[in-house]
């Protein structure tokens, strides 16, 4: 839905001094992306052409995407937009806070709006993709580098997310809509409007950064390291000479696995079926039986997803030899490493998809499916491939061609993921495995 935003009238001089500023400010200095993003399409308005402002075009002229690319499935514009609405928050609330007029990007469109004192708009609604903080830190390496991104993740992860979507049991039921065949099929066991699906997230152990008095409910706190002092102040106030300190806490979520789950949910909804979602450290192994479950998360932080790839083909494993997790292959025995920019960053990662149909219970066959990969953006990755009409088409055809008649009982698919900011940009099948054909 399109957020209504009352534009000022303002002249082209008023629009380009806005515009100016704003590509000046400190706010914007090291977003050469997002800088890229605003100017386009405030000079697009500019000139009277935002009517011409679609998605398709912003990806093609701003982040340079290939003419023929699909949106739906390459949401690398959506997520661009969501941090530059933030981004021109954050630029009017605490670096020109004077400023006569102000550019805004209402929600549902990418027309800047120009207003003359600032909206009051309400939170933007967390729907996938979710841009807003660093999910999990990668393995501990040796290097003084890996260590600044262990304490960057789990800074900046554990201030944002807390307990907003896995502390409470929530049972929803939603309208029928039209329902694509192809996610029919794929979900078949899971589309039943009785299936009651239960939903389990992963929620890794983190120490969260905070004012050295934050953990005064029991938490034992623990002194924060040099380090952590700069990369704290980056985005949150702290006094010259307060201290830092660390708590252990297991209510956190990846915004890669909370956007998985908001990606399932969204198509559960569309079967007109009831969900319950719960954090794993509240559903135990016994409360899975005799249930349709959807597991989202690593194994190494799940026992639940552990014990469900302990025997398939496929899992998410540490590998020495790389120092990184992996997508392992147990039947070709090999390895699907993830690939880093000239910055040693992540620069494509993996996510694992399993959908096993051969569970029996009392009343018929039931389904698992897992959600996992490499960081939450390759759950995130995994999810939105299970959830994409296209996606489940292509690979329907890509078994069918195998011999196979649709969808086997039980599979498991590698997805490959671009992202950026720890944020998924897009996704794409690279591989699979049939565990079970009928």
């Amino acid at each position: 839905m399109t957020e209504t935003v009352q534009p000022a009238q303002c002249s082209e001089e008023d629009k380009r001094g806005a515009l100016d500023r704003a590509l000046r400010s400190r706010t914007f200095a090291r977003s050469d992306q997002l800088r890229a993003f605003l100017k386009f399409i405030c000079e697009t308005e500019i000139r009277g052409a935002g009517a011409e402002l679609t998605e398709h075009i912003i990806g093609v002229e701003v982040l340079h995407r290939p003419e023929n690319y699909f949106p739906s499935e390459d949401s690398s514009v959506r997520t661009r937009a969501y941090e530059l609405r933030h981004k021109l928050g954050k630029l009017y609330a605490e670096e020109l806070t004077a400023e006569p007029v102000q550019i805004v990007i209402p929600r549902g469109s990418y027309v800047p709006v120009y207003v003359r004192s600032k909206p009051v708009i309400e939170a933007e609604p967390v729907v996938a993709p979710a841009t807003v903080v660093v999910e999990e830190a990668a393995p501990v390496a040796t290097s003084s580098r890996s260590l600044r991104m262990v304490y960057a993740g789990v800074l900046v992860l554990g201030a944002v997310l807390g307990v907003a979507l896995t502390l409470a049991a929530v049972k929803l039921r939603a309208p029928q809509t039209a329902l694509h065949p192809a996610i029919a099929e794929a979900w078949r066991l899971l589309a039943r409007p009785d299936a009651n699906v239960l939903l389990v997230t992963a929620t890794p152990l983190h120490l969260v950064v905070g004012p050295g008095s934050h953990g005064a409910y029991g938490s034992p706190t623990y002194p924060a390291p040099p380090e952590a002092y700069p990369l704290f102040r980056q985005h949150r106030p702290l006094p010259a000479l307060a201290p830092l300190g660390m708590i252990f806490t297991d209510n956190v979520l990846g915004v890669g696995t909370m956007n998985a789950v908001v990606a399932a949910v969204n198509t559960l909804r569309s079967f007109n079926g009831s969900y319950q979602l719960l954090p794993e450290r509240a559903a135990t192994l016994a409360s899975l039986r005799g249930r349709n479950v959807m597991l989202f998360g690593a194994p190494v932080d799940s026992e639940a997803i552990s014990k469900t790839l302990q025997e398939t083909p496929l899992t998410v494993d540490y590998e020495a030899s790389v120092k990184e997790f992996v997508i392992r292959d147990r039947t070709a025995g090999r390895i699907i490493v993830p690939e880093k920019d000239a910055n040693g960053d992540f620069a494509d990662v993996y996510g694992l998809l399993t959908v096993d149909n051969t569970r029996d219970s009392e009343r018929g066959k039931l389904a698992t499916v897992v959600f996992s990969g490499i960081t939450s953006a390759g759950t995130h990755g995994a999810a939105e491939y299970f959830t994409s009409p296209r996606s489940m088409e292509r690979l329907r055809s890509i078994f069918e061609k195998e011999g196979l008649k649709g969808f086997p009982a039980a599979y498991q698919v590698v997805v490959k993921c671009k992202f950026s900011n720890m944020l998924l940009l897009s996704y794409e099948y690279h591989s699979h495995r049939v565990i079970h054909k009928e």
